[in-house]
C-alpha cells in the first residue's frame, strides 16, 4: 500500500471516529455520570413510618408524616434532597403546612419542628423526620406516596386510614 494511501486511509478512520465521539460522547457522559452517581451517591433510603393528628391554633385538622431517612453513604443530606413526597385525600394533593411564628402555630405540645426535613444527616445515620399537611376531610384516608431520587425511581406508597 501506498504511503499516500495509507494517510487518506488514516484520515478516514480518524474522521469517522470523531464523528462518532461526537455523536455519542453526551449519551456516555449522561450514562456514565448517572452510574457514577447511582453507586457513588443517593446512598440514602426513604421509609414511610406513622403518622399522627393535630389540630393548629384556629382548629384546623394536621397531619404530621413521620418518615424515615437512613443515610448509606458518606455525604451529608437531608430527607427533602433524597425523593419526591406526595400526600393524597380523595385523589387531591394536600397542602404542606408551615408552621411560622406569627400566623399559622401548632401547640408547643405538639412538638413538631418543621425544619426537621431540611437537617444535613451524616453518612452512617438514621433520622425521623416529620412533615405536616393541612388536611381536607377529618375522616377520609391519607395516600402518602415517594418517588425516590436514583437512576431507576423507587416508588413507595403507604395509606393511613383515619378514623
Amino acid at each position: 500500500m501506498k504511503k499516500s494511501h495509507l494517510i487518506a486511509l488514516l484520515a478516514i478512520v480518524a474522521g469517522v471516529v470523531v464523528i462518532f465521539s461526537a455523536i455519542l460522547a453526551p449519551f456516555a457522559m449522561f450514562f456514565g455520570s448517572m452510574l457514577i452517581y447511582e453507586f457513588n451517591g443517593n446512598n440514602a433510603k426513604i421509609e414511610i413510618d406513622s403518622y399522627r393528628l393535630c389540630h393548629d391554633k384556629d382548629g384546623n385538622d394536621i397531619i404530621i408524616i413521620k418518615y424515615l431517612l437512613i443515610n448509606e453513604g458518606e455525604d451529608p443530606t437531608c430527607l427533602i434532597n433524597e425523593g419526591d413526597f406526595y400526600v393524597y385525600q380523595n385523589g387531591i394533593s394536600l397542602s404542606e403546612f408551615y408552621d411560622d411564628e406569627e400566623d399559622n402555630k401548632l401547640p408547643k405540645e405538639v412538638n413538631y419542628d418543621s425544619e426537621d426535613q431540611y437537617k444535613d444527616v451524616k453518612g452512617g445515620v438514621k433520622y425521623y423526620a416529620e412533615i405536616a399537611y393541612e388536611l381536607e376531610s377529618p375522616t377520609a384516608d391519607v395516600q402518602v406516596e415517594i418517588n425516590d431520587y436514583g437512576f431507576v425511581d423507587k416508588k413507595k406508597e403507604k395509606v393511613f386510614k383515619i378514623n
